[in-house]
């Protein structure tokens, strides 16, 4: 499938016409603004008591009020389409692809690709999504572990130390089976695939699990050639980097005129970076409808 995109061979597109048989839990859930609702494929909630903990049928989901802001987003701005990184099992994923608008997804770990999978198939939208299987980081080809944690299966992050050191040795054309191993990419190289499919405008969801500098240093011909006014970013994990890598993060964003918001729309102090909330969201300065 990558060459019909003549893409980097780098980038793991998932075929997502070829029938998932994996058993797992999937569900159909909560309608959201009175009448979108998509399938969701969990984890065990024992293993991953945050998101699938988070379900409960048609309830609850997982971050319903971020979700149902990047939906009414997308209702006041017909023309934008949405880039999800970190797609973990897919909240924002289907839930776009369920209004009917594209998704380019993007998720490294291969037991949350195949519960997203499904879900895709559940709810017939293969057509509205690509489904990419990588990790984001500043070298592409290269194959990095993932930390692990047994309590929240979506939040492990690629684990780094000495200056990338650890990276993992594989013998070329040799296959990982190991889900903790992953492959990276960078961020630019997916650009041929937005242009191919005649996105020129979207939003965006980074929740990355403290990686989410690699994506602005891999990233800068996406941000410079498409119109991505709103960007949701975790920054939970961000605040502890070293004040290096934040100033990345910032100065990438204030340089292309964006300003640090709260989910409140109070602006952020640029220079006060460590005390700002766990989740910001980045707005192009002449980007209305989101206050």
């Amino acid at each position: 499938m990558e060459n019909m995109f003549n893409i980097s061979s780098n980038i793991h597109i998932i075929d997502l016409n070829i029938k998932i048989k994996t058993k797992f839990q999937c569900i159909k859930t909560k309608k959201l603004l009175n009448n979108i609702s998509t399938h969701i494929c969990l984890h065990e909630t024992k293993k991953d008591k945050y998101v699938s903990g988070a379900f409960n049928d048609s309830i609850s989901i997982w971050e319903e009020e971020q979700v149902t802001r990047i939906l009414r987003l997308l209702i006041h701005h017909p023309h934008l389409d949405f880039i999800d990184l970190g797609a973990n099992i897919g909240t924002y994923t289907m839930y776009v692809a369920a209004l009917g608008r594209f998704v380019l997804a993007i998720d490294c770990f291969a037991p949350n690709i195949v519960r997203l999978g499904r879900a895709i198939q559940l709810t017939n939208v293969p057509n509205h999504v690509i489904l990419i299987q990588n990790a984001l980081f500043t070298q592409s080809g290269q194959f990095l572990r993932l930390s692990i944690d047994t309590r929240n299966i979506g939040g492990q992050g690629i684990y780094l130390f000495n200056n990338y050191s650890h990276k993992y040795r594989i013998r070329k054309n040799s296959s990982i089976n190991n889900p903790y191993i992953v492959k990276t990419i960078m961020f630019d190289e997916v650009l041929p695939i937005l242009i191919r499919r005649g996105v020129r405008n979207a939003i965006m969801k980074i929740d990355i699990e403290g990686s989410e500098s690699f994506v602005v240093e891999s990233g800068s011909h996406v941000f410079d050639t498409l119109y991505i006014p709103f960007i949701q970013m975790e920054w939970l994990k961000v605040r502890h980097y070293v004040d290096r890598i934040i100033k990345v993060i910032v100065d990438f964003f204030g340089k292309r005129n964006y300003d640090p918001m709260t989910s409140s729309c109070q602006v952020l102090n640029p220079s006060e970076f460590r005390i700002w909330p766990d989740e910001i969201y980045w707005l192009k300065k002449n980007f209305s409808n989101f206050c």
